[in-house]
């Protein structure tokens, strides 16, 4: 909770948000995703190998938490520790890409399934964004189409603001107790 209120504070005293939610339509917004959807999972699927190839695997205690917050394929996510995110080529993508406010400095993670990249200017815990961003491998993994979790998860992106987009809520909420990977207890 801590976390949430600092970003909060930030964003406030900063002026700055992640994104509003758009003025298009719920029909327009799904119009818009779906006319973009396959160029979106291209750039997705380059942006995750090249995590799965240059990432660091989880660490023992990275590997509990994932497993104790239903993540079924811990052993193939690869975390990225960079100063920059992947920024897609294609010119419609990436003017979704910045009206959605990915390329902006309070972006911390960014999760393509197995593929997690972490700024490594980010100052708040960058275990508590590796923590955050397991959730959104698992809500990938419980969707069991990558292409599917995309859709939505932009649908959700254009139709709400930031925190209140429910894959958001989710990590948020989930991460909310968040105390350390070395403080992790098994669910029975």
């Amino acid at each position: 909770m801590k976390i949430f209120l600092l970003l909060a504070l930030l964003f406030f005293t900063t002026g700055c948000t992640l994104h509003q939610k758009s003025t298009l339509s719920k029909v327009q917004i799904t119009e818009k995703v779906d006319k973009l959807i396959d160029e979106v999972l291209v750039f997705a699927l380059k942006s995750e190998a090249y995590a799965l190839e240059h990432g660091r695997k989880l660490t023992v205690s990275e590997t509990k938490y994932a497993k104790s917050i239903g993540v079924k394929h811990p052993e193939k996510v690869r975390v990225m520790i960079s100063s920059d995110f992947p920024v897609p080529t294609n010119k419609e993508v990436l003017k979704g890409f910045k009206e959605l406010g990915f390329d902006s400095m309070l972006v911390a993670g960014v999760t393509y399934r197995y593929g997690i990249y972490i700024k490594s200017s980010w100052l708040v815990s960058k275990e508590y964004v590796l923590a955050h961003e397991l959730i959104h491998v698992r809500q990938v993994e419980k969707t069991n189409n990558w292409k599917k979790y995309l859709r939505q998860y932009l649908i959700q992106a254009f139709s709400y603001e930031y925190f209140e987009m429910p894959y958001e809520h989710e990590a948020y909420k989930t991460t909310e107790n968040f105390k350390g990977f070395d403080k992790v207890e098994m669910k029975k």
